[in-house]
């Protein structure tokens, strides 16, 4: 009898903890407490503390992390925004820390909420799979870990490096997704995709710079001016 007792206590802890760290959850609490016709967004992020961060970061992540040809700079747009969100991450700010004009930005509460409902289904699914385990992979330490891993990331995003991009970013985005439900496989995996694309970037780095200073060199001999046709 004791024993299903505890059984039965481990099941209902189990599912208040999957509750806990459904995002979506977080997100309705923020509607629940404003009242008024609009919210700034440094209110929302406020109110999400810690998961707003990470929230963030994932945001910003997801359109670099997608394998596609991108215009010059398009990367550099989303990875300096990335560096100062997992920098803070590296020291635990208790909300992110965000420019006095998008903190003032003010948002309808009605435009908030269908943002939150059209989001709602995908963190439904989300959650099917994604749940609290391996939570040592989420404690403080081994967040700290995860935003150096995001930080060099994100220096490699900022850098208009070919085919240097996409994984670092599925990297931190795989991360926060961890991070967010607690999931700390979903999170083991994000680092092992972060250390490869770091791996990677590192690696086109080291090409491109030798090649150029090859290039470089035979200018200074003349091989290449004596070549030009002028």
């Amino acid at each position: 009898m004791v024993k299903k007792n505890s059984t039965k206590a481990k099941k209902v802890e189990k599912a208040s903890a999957k509750k806990e760290v459904h995002f979506i959850h977080s997100l309705r609490e923020v509607l629940k407490s404003h009242k008024g016709e609009t919210i700034t967004f440094g209110d929302i992020m406020h109110s999400l503390k810690e998961e707003g961060l990470i929230f963030l970061i994932a945001i910003v992540s997801f359109p670099t992390a997608i394998p596609i040809p991108t215009p010059p700079g398009f990367t550099t747009l989303f990875g300096i925004p990335l560096c100062v969100l997992t920098f803070q991450m590296i020291y635990n700010l208790e909300s992110p820390w965000l420019p006095q004009w998008l903190r003032k930005k003010r948002i309808k509460v009605e435009t908030f909420k269908g943002f939150v409902d059209k989001a709602e289904p995908v963190f439904e699914k989300l959650s099917g799979f994604l749940r609290p385990r391996y939570l040592h992979f989420t404690t403080r330490p081994s967040e700290r870990i995860i935003g150096i891993l995001a930080l060099i990331c994100s220096i490699s995003i900022t850098l208009p490096i070919l085919f240097g991009n996409a994984v670092p970013s599925m990297g931190i985005l795989i991360m926060s997704v961890g991070l967010l439900y607690q999931d700390g496989f979903v999170a083991f995996i994000g680092m092992v995709v972060s250390v490869v694309g770091i791996i990677i970037a590192s690696t086109v780095v080291f090409i491109m710079s030798f090649f150029g200073l090859q290039f470089f060199y035979k200018i200074l001999d003349g091989q290449i001016m004596d070549k030009l046709p002028f």
